[in-house]
């Protein structure tokens, strides 16, 4: 499986999901068509073959879509079966608190991972 590497624009995160299981996604995610962008990362992730994943999750701002979106890739996670385990660490900014339960949120509807809020000072 190859890495899959994708540059961040002014609406889109940077992407670095590794096939060692390090996944990366940094920054806003506000792309114009939503669906066009996560569908790769989606079918990635399917294919995904690992005993553990690692999930870094550094985002400052998701639009609505976004949001949709990013639970259909944690979800996809969850649902893979070759991964044995899943570490999420959740990044949010200092005192971010819609980010924050954004988290928690997605936490509730994964049944596997374990995840872990990381506050930070300008991180973004």
């Amino acid at each position: 499986m190859t890495n899959l590497v994708i540059e961040s624009t002014d609406s889109t995160p940077h992407v670095e999901f590794l096939a060692n299981g390090k996944l990366t996604l940094k920054g806003r995610s506000l792309p114009e068509d939503v669906h066009k962008f996560y569908a790769p990362l989606i079918d990635w992730v399917n294919q995904l073959e690992i005993d553990k994943v690692i999930l870094e999750l550094k985002l400052e701002y998701l639009n609505t879509s976004s949001t949709k979106k990013l639970m259909n890739l944690l979800t996809a996670i969850d649902r893979n079966e070759r991964i044995e385990k899943i570490d999420v660490n959740w990044h949010y900014e200092f005192d971010d608190l819609e980010m924050e339960d954004l988290g928690t949120i997605y936490e509730e509807d994964m049944k596997r991972a374990k995840f872990q809020y990381i506050e930070e000072v300008d991180i973004f």
